[in-house]
């Protein structure tokens, strides 16, 4: 997200410029842009500087800058942080100047409300500020800065508005691209199973019965009165066994050989996720598994990844698998704070009917602390 976290540094460097000219042309008394409402006192001073502080704190606050949850009730805790900062700072300065402040934080509305709410927000900004501006210093042409701050915000939210759904679509897409490289290489390993399976059984149907027969015909001709070629006979009897025993041999090993590769295809689904760190927990040879079982293991992690992108706002999840005697448990844990009832939507059936297909159970576990996925499989040594 370097763009998102160059639109912050751009953001602060704004809120910087403005201060830094509002302070110094109040210092020269500049009345084009500082309006001379306060004497510069040393308990003005640190109001001002104050209420440009109380500004950025609101910004930082209301877009989550170190903390992408985006928790609601933070957000609007910020967003009037600065609108509060702003309108006082109106007062003081020059509308048309300190109304840039109000720019940075309306193109952070797209991100909580609707495009419409937000521009009825962004024009209703500068309204509020504008009546307050008038009221206090009596100056003409405020209403025409509304006005044309009411159209740059926007004009600033319809920008926004695009950017976050062009991010929104691109990780959309990241996800999955991933998804499709894992789902490729558990196709790939199937298929390389299903060919072994098939040169197995081609193997004992024609070379094994054909060897069996071998074997039968030779012990016949053993038991003949053909002393001259009896000890040939053995020694043909003999090797025959012995390539039977080795295409048993090869055919055992085919069939043992599954190479799933389950982990890899996993470690695909879950690296590189953009604000998501997935941590993946695997305590035994996933090369144990049938390619059935191993199938429904990646659907469901694929399912609960994308839940916890859509719904979660989780800093990070962990996916373990754990292989007892008995039974196999599978957890998918994430650490997104809620307490909403969890909804069985079209996913989360989906993912039952898999599980229950092959005798598993699923339960989900919607803490404060996060949401626990947990199945479990049973397990006899399949």
């Amino acid at each position: 997200m370097k763009a998102e976290g160059g639109g912050v540094i751009l953001a602060i460097a704004t809120w910087a410029a403005v201060m830094l000219i509002c302070l110094i042309d109040w210092f020269k008394g500049n009345t084009q842009v500082a309006l001379q409402q306060l004497p510069q006192t040393p308990f003005n001073v640190i109001l001002v500087v104050s209420l440009f502080l109380l500004f950025i704190l609101g910004f930082l606050l209301h877009g989550d800058t170190f903390n992408k949850r985006y928790r609601r009730a933070r957000n609007n805790l910020g967003f009037w942080m600065a609108g509060i900062a702003t309108a006082a700072l109106s007062t003081i300065f020059y509308f048309g100047l300190v109304g840039i402040l109000g720019i940075i934080i309306v193109t952070q509305l797209p991100r909580f409300y609707s495009l419409k709410v937000a521009i009825i927000i962004g024009c209703f900004l500068p309204a509020i500020w504008g009546l307050i501006n008038y009221f206090v210093t009596g100056l003409p042409y405020v209403f025409d800065n509304v006005i044309l701050l009411g159209l740059f915000n926007s004009f600033a939210i319809l920008s926004s508005h695009s950017f976050i759904n062009e991010q929104a679509e691109k990780l959309k897409s990241q996800q999955l691209v991933r998804e499709l490289k894992a789902t490729q290489l558990l196709l790939s390993n199937t298929s390389k199973r299903d060919e072994r399976l098939r040169v197995a059984r081609d193997l004992h149907d024609s070379l094994g019965h054909n060897l069996t027969a071998l074997s039968l015909q030779l012990e016949v001709a053993s038991h003949q009165e053909l002393n001259l070629i009896k000890p040939h006979i053995l020694q043909a009897k003999s090797i025959a066994n012995r390539l039977l025993s080795d295409v048993r041999k090869t055919v055992s090993d085919i069939r043992d050989n599954q190479d799933f590769q389950l982990d890899q295809a996993l470690l695909l689904l879950t690296q590189d996720i953009p604000n998501l760190p997935v941590k993946l927990d695997l305590n035994f040879d996933t090369n144990q598994l049938n390619i059935r079982l191993a199938t429904v293991i990646f659907r469901c992690v694929q399912e609960a990844i994308t839940n916890v992108l859509k719904h979660a706002n989780a800093t990070e999840c962990l996916v373990s698998m754990t292989l007892t005697h008995k039974e196999l448990l599978l957890r998918i844990s994430d650490t997104g704070q809620s307490t909403h009832n969890i909804h069985f939507g079209n996913g989360l059936h989906g993912m039952v009917e898999r599980v229950q297909q092959i005798d598993g159970s699923l339960s989900v576990e919607n803490l404060s602390t996060g949401c626990h996925l947990t199945i479990i499989f049973p397990w006899s040594g399949h």
